[in-house]
């Protein structure tokens, strides 16, 4: 059969590289935004529910808009969004206050946005557009971008959650920015792999570059650990201690 210049095997052909000129060929490093922890892409933060997760993520941002180092780690200083989305202005001003008399210039708040799929991604994009030097984005919580659940639908599925976060994941990609997105942790402990404990599906953590996980020691205890894992870091932990609002290394 005669195709002339239009040959449907053509349209459908992969994009190959041998791997000779795979070796051959430079890539840039990852980027890390904290050394050896946060590398560019996209990050679950996930920790029980008031444990501190908005907390230690508030500080977080605060050390990379300063330049200062976080948990002894050291940081790329840049601009930084926060998305306090289950905050007010108000209370978010309040937080700050009690972590730093200094107030970045470079370090942006947000307590409304819009949903996955919807307006978030655009927001993101002319956010960055705005303003060139951001590196690190931060959403708290995966929930609030998510939208509300038809009931009829049930827990959102594999294919859903892994969507839900390969979208954000690519977003960074694109951007070459960290997203860290912070989200909960069943109530049902996992002695063998604690990061089973991550609520929703296995998608969630399939489709991350990088998991972090906070967990107390006890519900009434002070100190905790943090651990991670992920396609381009070493997984790795730190004790920590939580007082007066501020995450230490112990």
């Amino acid at each position: 059969m005669d195709y002339g210049f239009y040959n449907p095997y053509l349209l459908n052909k992969l994009d190959t590289i041998d791997a000779e000129e795979l070796m051959a060929t430079p890539y840039a490093p990852k980027n890390f935004i904290v050394a050896d922890m946060l590398p560019e892409g996209l990050t679950l933060l996930c920790g029980p529910s008031k444990i501190g997760k908005s907390w230690f993520v508030l500080q977080l941002c605060l050390c990379v808009a300063l330049g200062r180092m976080f948990l002894g780690h050291n940081i790329i200083s840049s601009d930084v969004l926060y998305l306090a989305l289950e905050d007010t202005f108000a209370r978010v001003k309040d937080r700050v206050a009690r972590l730093t008399e200094e107030c970045p210039t470079n370090l942006r708040f947000a307590v409304q946005a819009g949903t996955l799929g919807g307006e978030l991604e655009e927001q993101l994009v002319n956010h960055k557009t705005q303003y060139p030097d951001t590196k690190l984005v931060v959403i708290d919580t995966l929930q609030k971008v998510r939208g509300a659940c038809d009931p009829k639908a049930g827990s959102p599925t594999y294919g859903k959650d892994y969507a839900d976060i390969g979208s954000l994941k690519k977003l960074a990609d694109d951007l070459g920015i960290a997203i860290v997105l912070v989200h909960h942790l069943r109530k049902t402990q996992d002695k063998d792999d604690p990061f089973n404990e991550i609520s929703g599906s296995t998608g969630l953590m399939g489709a991350a570059d990088t998991a972090l996980l906070l967990k107390k020691f006890d519900r009434a205890s002070d100190h905790a650990e943090l651990l991670w894992t992920g396609r381009d870091v070493q997984d790795g932990g730190v004790c920590l201690s939580f007082e007066d609002c501020i995450w230490e290394t112990i």
